[in-house]
């Protein structure tokens, strides 16, 4: 009977060894994973939008693992509100993350786990150290880009509903793109100015039509060159006052006589339209102007009388 108490201890004793083990293990192991058995420092990152990211969740450098998110808290920056993430790193790693360095939210896979990446920056920057708040990169979500590649395969789907109709449009010959290509004059069309341009080509190359002598013609250079020359000369002849033109150009008095006489001119304008002097009574008084008319009318008659009777109004007497 003691010998069965004996054994039945040995067995409940090797059962809780193994247990403990197997704890010791798992605590190991863990403690492994989380960093609880290395020196670590923490570090602080950032976000307007952590799209679901948890503690625990791992931390990379360049997709390597060197951490643990290991607290997640809102805060107050500014008048707004951000979320502040709290990255527990191994020391080992603390060479790596430096001024400059940016963290950003990735996720495992398409819609894996979230986690934190850090992108390293240049060796010359100073250490981060414990408490110091990291840099932050923002990206799209997977989420925002399958809603932005659903948007794109509507598009898509809708245009080529668009050209499919369109493509009917045409085998049915109908619009203007149905209708040029099955309209055999088109080709005919085309044929014809394909043979007109040819033969226009051909003139040109042998020196015919205006546009071959045009081209050949090396007096039309030489009429251009001299024609260039003489404006050139006539500008010439301006810029050093040469000439009537260029006198009226450099020469102030010419300037001031022609803007006197514009003065003057716009002045006895005005006096006509305001009626005064005798032009101006002339212009505005329609009683004058009736009289002139019945005036000259009756000037006409009589001339035409005179022509027609010169006796009536010619007497020769003989003595």
């Amino acid at each position: 009977m003691a010998s069965f108490r004996l054994s039945h201890e040995l067995k409940v004793g090797a059962l809780l060894a193994v247990g403990l083990a197997i704890a010791l293990v798992t605590v190991l192991s863990v403690g492994e994973r989380q960093g609880l058995l290395k020196q670590r420092y923490r570090l602080r990152a950032q976000f307007t939008d952590v799209g679901g990211l948890q503690t625990g969740a791992q931390v990379r450098v360049s997709g390597y693992q060197v951490g643990v998110v290991d607290d997640i808290r809102l805060v107050e920056v500014n008048d707004s509100t951000r979320i502040e993430v709290v990255l527990k790193i191994e020391r080992s790693a603390q060479r790596w993350i430096r001024r400059g360095s940016a963290a950003r939210i990735g996720s495992l896979g398409l819609l894996g786990d979230k986690l934190v990446d850090i992108n390293p920056s240049s060796r010359d920057s100073a250490v981060l150290h414990d408490g110091d708040q990291l840099a932050t990169v923002t990206i799209m979500s997977p989420e925002e880009i399958l809603a932005r590649a659903s948007e794109i395969a509507d598009t898509l789907t809708s245009t080529a509903k668009s050209l499919n109709n369109i493509m009917k449009k045409v085998e049915r010959g109908t619009g203007s793109l149905g209708k040029i290509i099955d309209d055999p004059r088109l080709y005919v069309n085309l044929d014809s100015l394909l043979m007109l341009t040819n033969q226009l080509v051909k003139k040109i190359n042998s020196n015919r039509g205006t546009a071959g002598l045009l081209l050949s013609d090396p007096s039309l250079y030489h009429n251009i060159n001299r024609t260039m020359v003489n404006l050139g000369e006539v500008t010439d002849s301006l810029r050093r006052g040469q000439g009537s033109l260029g006198r009226m150009m450099r020469e102030p008095e010419l300037y001031r006589t022609l803007d006197s006489t514009t003065q003057r001119l716009d002045g006895l304008l005005a006096r006509i339209e305001k009626g005064q002097g005798t032009l101006g009574r002339l212009s505005q008084d329609e009683e004058m102007y009736k009289s002139l008319k019945e005036s000259s009318q009756e000037l006409k008659a009589l001339i035409e009388d005179i022509r027609r009777n010169p006796k009536k109004y010619l007497s020769i007497s003989v003595f």
